[in-house]
């Protein structure tokens, strides 16, 4: 394997979500690794959703010793249309692609790659991971209201 490749792969639309991301894994009691060579995952960003389309999926998934690809994206203004495009991106490569995003997100194997899809913030909801994040803060206001 050449010198700090991973062989997991997760690919989100921005910088902003890539700072994020190691924040979770840690928070979740997964150590996160001090250098890019310790890190437990590859996170790459892309310029918006540009990775969502049939060939992007199918260079990644032909990576050679990729074992688990996962895409981030956010659903913005419209969940289902989101799912719609990742899912016509991936039909290419992944023929046995599910119609529907189930409500836990998407883990698939092909080909012996696990494939997943996390559409931010739930998977059914309008957003993007700055709307998950502002569900994780604590409504305040009863606690100051005593």
């Amino acid at each position: 394997m050449a010198k700090g490749y991973k062989p997991k792969r997760l690919i989100v639309e921005g910088e902003q979500d890539k700072r994020v991301i190691p924040y979770f894994i840690e928070a979740n009691g997964i150590p996160w690794g001090d250098t890019k060579e310790n890190w437990i995952v590859e996170i790459k960003s892309s310029d918006g959703d540009q990775f969502i389309n049939a060939d992007e999926i199918s260079t990644q998934l032909k990576a050679s010793e990729l074992t688990h690809l996962g895409l981030l994206v956010d659903a913005d203004e419209n969940p289902s249309g989101r799912w719609e495009s990742v899912r016509n991106a991936c039909l290419k490569s992944i023929p046995d692609f599910p119609k529907e995003l189930p409500e836990t997100g998407l883990i698939h194997t092909t080909n012996g790659i696990k494939f997943g899809v996390w559409i931010m913030p739930d998977n059914r909801m309008r957003g993007m991971l700055e709307t998950f994040l502002a569900y994780m803060i604590p409504d305040t206001s009863d606690i100051m209201s005593e």
